[in-house]
């Protein structure tokens, strides 16, 4: 597949009609694409075109919605209240914790180069904020502990 490289003619692109396909761009190459509103024509549309951009949605949000506790972590950590995150994720103080702890579990067990993915000080800064939120966090355990 010849992959999309910024502002061009819909016509000169062959864009994704796959998840799959979509997915293998990557997230910044989605999201460029999506945002390039001259790759998607607005008249005169055909199942080519609804396909491909269906195809760019559904990876784009699978893209982000996988970053999103990374995101919430990293908020967090720079100082934001588990309020304000919430507010940022469009959702409840409640789920921003449920995102965000669903992930720091897998993280502290994923391990590259040596180094794990969150650190326990990292987990435990995040989980005071939340707890400070009233959300009251599971303490991070190891296996190996």
């Amino acid at each position: 597949m010849k992959r999309y490289h910024g502002r061009v003619e819909a016509s000169a692109i062959e864009r994704p009609v796959t998840f799959r396909a979509a997915e293998e761009l990557g997230a910044f190459e989605l999201a460029e694409l999506w945002a390039d509103r001259t790759a998607w024509p607005v008249t005169d549309r055909t199942a080519y075109d609804e396909l491909a951009e269906l195809a760019t949605m559904s990876a784009l949000a699978k893209w982000l919605d996988r970053w999103q506790p990374i995101a919430i972590h990293g908020a967090v950590l720079a100082g934001a209240q588990p309020e304000a995150v919430a507010g940022a994720l469009g959702s409840s103080v409640e789920e921003a914790y449920r995102r965000w702890h669903e992930w720091a579990l897998r993280q502290r067990n994923f391990v590259i180069g040596g180094k794990l993915g969150i650190t326990e000080e990292a987990y435990e800064a995040v989980a005071q904020r939340f707890a400070a939120a009233r959300i009251e966090p599971t303490r991070l355990t190891s296996p190996n502990r």
